[in-house]
């Protein structure tokens, strides 16, 4: 596929962060010096690119500079606790820093690699199982899926999914996430999961949902959240909002604006930070359309008259 100029510059300066990050851990060997300057000199594109990141760099808050390079040694520090007495501390620094451009990039490579079915961030995908179920997978998520004479099961490990369940009364449809599991009949319902917890949507049907301690039915146009063992208060829920990003739109009414960026950054893979605490708690409603997140932010800039400073695929909102 043709690289568009876009992208190709959104590659620079992804790049020229790498770098930026690299030259700036505190130890930077004469090769790798040298392999800069090569990437640096091969275009006045690639120059310029670094030198908007070095711009940047230098105006970040010194708040956000200290958490980058607490994070910068934590890396190296957890690598260099896995090595072996045989590696060598050259080794051990370059493995640090793949691990950090992993972990700020490209976490979700690093998220359930060996999941059945998986999304990045950004991308949206739809399976049809055997039993001509469906299954919508959301940004970042990933699963596996187990269909036997028994049961229909799912294991959601991450993310977000909507779950088009096909009748088959001899099979029950199962999704579990964390300790929580919902079983289905027939019906269509949608589940969110970080890690530590999440909610079940019902948009069709009838569905029971069981933690541990506690278990709930929940009917058409309800929601209930899961924390480890607990389930929360069956709710109504906004059904267009919990479905809006199946048709690529992202709906929000009357949320903090950190509530929003929280969720953009699902979808965004270089992540948007709030510098300033009481930007973050104005209440706005958002329509996003999720491949035009860039536009909504160029338009918030004028609306809220906010300053937006751009770090590479790093994005700084302040008052």
């Amino acid at each position: 596929m043709t690289e568009t100029p876009q992208q190709f510059r959104e590659r620079l300066s992804q790049a020229a962060v790498a770098w930026q990050v690299r030259l700036s851990s505190g130890d930077v060997s004469d090769a790798t010096r040298a392999e800069f300057d090569h990437w640096r000199q091969q275009s006045v594109a690639h120059e310029q690119a670094y030198q908007e990141a070095v711009q940047l760099w230098q105006q970040l808050s010194d708040p956000l500079q200290a958490d980058r390079q607490r994070r910068l040694a934590l890396a190296a520090t957890q690598q260099r606790r896995r090595q072996t007495r045989r590696r060598k501390l050259g080794l051990a620094v370059a493995a640090s820093f793949v691990l950090l451009v992993l972990t700020e990039l490209f976490p979700d490579y690093l998220h359930h690699p060996l999941a059945d079915y998986r999304t990045h961030i950004g991308e949206q995908t739809s399976i049809q199982l055997a039993d001509s179920s469906v299954i919508h997978l959301n940004t970042d998520t990933a699963l596996n899926v187990s269909l036997s004479d028994k049961e229909r099961r799912i294991e959601l490990l991450g993310g977000e999914a909507e779950f088009e369940v096909a009748h088959d009364r001899t099979r029950p449809f199962r999704v579990s996430a964390g300790h929580t599991t919902t079983e289905a009949l027939g019906t269509r319902f949608i589940v969110r999961y970080d890690g530590n917890g999440g909610n079940v949507t019902l948009l069709q049907g009838k569905i029971r949902t069981a933690a541990p301690n506690t278990a709930a039915t929940l009917s058409a146009g309800q929601q209930i959240a899961f924390h480890a063992d607990d389930l929360g208060n069956v709710q109504s829920a906004d059904v267009n909002s919990a479905e809006a990003w199946r048709h690529g739109r992202l709906l929000m009414n009357f949320v903090p604006l950190k509530q929003v960026i929280a969720e953009i950054n699902r979808y965004r893979r270089g992540q948007i930070c709030l510098l300033d605490d009481n930007l973050g708690e104005k209440e706005v409603n958002i329509a996003i359309d999720i491949q035009h997140i860039d536009a909504w932010l160029e338009a918030l800039q004028m609306i809220l008259l906010i300053k937006i400073d751009k770090l590479g695929p790093l994005v700084l909102l302040r008052s």
